[in-house]
């Protein structure tokens, strides 16, 4: 993947708006457009589908890009394909609306996984943390399984700009490939440990499902997605402190 390719591309098709011209930056621009596609799996969408609006938010952008307002076409496509791959994916899904009696009994299991995992130094199990509340496992289950229902998961939750937190990573325009190596990030990765740097390699690189990574991990999928959420948080704060 080049920024610049992708760029250079760009400003042909808009300097001279031909069917080979547009032919040519869709085809530098597709990987990506897949890219930012990929992001959003694990929503009940086919990443096909995903890859399609995509490409069609792609071609449009070719269309509305304005050499004249000297942006790179990477910082201005960028955006452009992920509102839009988010606008679709929320046009089709349920709002699920979190009762109050069920975001409390989540704040208490987060509390108590955070005391097991400090007094365990690993992620307890659901036994463990069932005893821990004076719960019957079948419940921590259930309060799991509702709050990721009504969670976004991975890297796609919302800001209060209403940005995702890898969206912030394409902001400035030195184009894409800083988009995936930014010294920062590099800096986030390495406060990581072991199995989490594995976590996100297997979650986020490999695109596994939260139930295969607990497979290779050999952890449960509740561990894994309670692990996933806290790397994350760490990813985000280490990345804003620096």
């Amino acid at each position: 993947m080049n920024a610049d390719n992708i760029h250079n591309t760009a400003m042909a098709y808009a300097l001279d708006p031909t069917p080979e011209n547009m032919e040519a930056a869709v085809n530098a621009a597709l990987p990506l457009c897949y890219a930012i596609a990929a992001r959003f799996t694990g929503r009940g969408i086919d990443l096909e589908d995903l890859r399609q609006v995509a490409s069609m938010a792609l071609v449009s952008a070719l269309k509305g890009f304005d050499p004249g307002r000297g942006l790179r076409f990477t910082t201005y496509v960028t955006p452009t394909i992920t509102g839009t791959v988010r606008n679709y994916i929320r046009d089709r899904a349920q709002i699920v609306r979190t009762p109050r009696g069920l975001r409390e009994q989540g704040m208490q299991m987060d509390r108590a996984m955070e005391h097991l995992v400090q007094t365990l130094r690993r992620e307890p199990t659901a036994d463990e943390l069932a005893q821990h509340l004076g719960w019957q496992v079948e419940q921590v289950l259930s309060v799991h399984a509702s709050r990721e229902k009504s969670q976004v998961s991975s890297l796609d939750a919302q800001d209060d700009e209403g940005m995702k937190f890898f969206d912030h990573l394409g902001r400035d325009e030195r184009g894409y490939e800083d988009f995936e190596v930014r010294e920062d990030l590099r800096q986030a990765l390495s406060k990581l440990s072991r199995d989490e740097r594995q976590l996100i390699k297997l979650r986020f690189n490999e695109q596994l499902s939260q139930q295969a990574t607990a497979k290779k991990m050999q952890l449960t999928q509740m561990q894994v997605s309670r692990m996933e959420r806290r790397v994350l948080r760490t990813l985000k704060d280490v990345m804003q402190a620096v």
